[in-house]
């Protein structure tokens, strides 16, 4: 394949994969209900963004400021504070004041969600393993130094040194 088709394909599938990594399945929607989860935590019209999943990864080290989770998912804080908004619309998350400093507020996971988020977690590396199982090991670390790289590569900006 040459490089243009191959780059025409990948622009193809970079959505596709942003979809699926967003769309909750049902085995994430029943174990988060069956956890503990609210009932609406998963509405059908809900889109958990690949954002949020990530917000959700950042949290499970321990409650954390809004900047650190920007900080953590490399997206300014009005992007952070959108998808803190959303987790908490859906009773998944909440802000609270740290009790070493009131000034301070720290985001966590509400009472129960930890195990659903870990849940949630589980689920998607099942899925990641199995779609890795078609390929070796070589081939396994060659894709991720790849996808990091095109990652790392359409966050930067032309002309500029990184």
């Amino acid at each position: 394949m040459d490089r243009e088709k191959l780059v025409d394909e990948i622009v193809l599938l970079l959505p596709e994969l942003g979809r699926e990594l967003s769309r909750p399945v049902p085995l994430e929607m029943e174990a988060s209900v069956k956890a503990g989860a609210p009932e609406h935590a998963f509405p059908s019209d809900a889109h958990i963004s690949p954002g949020h999943i990530q917000v959700l990864i950042a949290l499970a080290k321990g409650p954390c400021s809004v900047g650190h989770i920007a900080h953590t998912l490399g997206v300014s804080r009005p992007a952070a504070t959108q998808l803190v908004d959303r987790l908490s619309e859906h009773g998944m998350i909440e802000r609270r004041h740290d009790p070493d400093d009131r000034r301070v507020v720290l985001v966590d996971y509400v009472p129960g969600m930890h195990e659903v988020a870990r849940r949630i977690m589980d689920v998607r590396r099942t899925q990641l393993n199995s779609a890795l199982d078609a390929l070796t090991d070589e081939e396994a670390v060659a894709f991720y130094k790849g996808l990091k790289e095109i990652t790392a590569a359409l966050g930067r900006v032309p002309g500029e040194d990184n």
